[in-house]
């Protein structure tokens, strides 16, 4: 149970109830990490929004910033975010066993050594921001990674880091 009382999609109403209506659209239903956030729909519409955004498909496939995210959800031991985005993963066709493995050791997850580099990159920015250099991004690109694949890593970092600190913050359990 979450640290603050939720609002259930039979309590919602204006909107709450408008905004839990396109994330049910989304998700087949409106998952805990929405309805603690309930009193604020012009929050969760902006975090969908944003969300959205940030993990389509672009520069960067979703698939790998998705991967992206449960190797940052595994850094900060976000259970509720790893929950999610496994089974994400899933639906984009990796296999739980890999969603796992990069959620508990990415380093030894069998990925690519360009998709290892950005694992680690993600893993600094994720723990050592302060220490986030040129070299960083030099070593990104000596990988084939571009601007844009390097812009896209960064902001799939922070929008993971974003919601893993609302899920601990509220104290979120899986619901997936």
């Amino acid at each position: 149970m979450a640290f603050i009382p939720q609002i259930s999609e039979q309590e919602a109403s204006g909107a709450t109830a408008q905004v839990y209506a396109e994330v049910r659209k989304t998700y087949g239903k409106v998952p805990d990490f929405f309805a603690v956030q309930g009193m604020r729909p012009d929050v969760i519409a902006a975090e969908v929004g944003v969300g959205e955004a940030i993990q389509k498909d672009a520069a960067l496939p979703r698939m790998v910033k998705e991967k992206i995210g449960l190797v940052v959800s595994g850094i900060n031991h976000s259970s509720y975010c790893i929950a999610v985005h496994s089974e994400v993963l899933h639906h984009l066709g990796v296999p739980k066993s890999l969603a796992r493995h990069l959620a508990i050791d990415y380093p030894s997850a069998p990925a690519s050594e360009p998709e290892l580099a950005l694992f680690r990159f993600a893993h600094k920015l994720t723990r050592q921001p302060d220490e986030i250099a040129a070299g960083d991004v030099e070593e990104l690109r000596r990988h084939g990674w571009n601007d844009a694949h390097i812009h896209e890593t960064v902001l799939a970092v922070a929008w993971f880091n974003f919601v893993n600190r609302i899920s601990a913050g509220l104290g979120l359990i899986p619901d997936f």
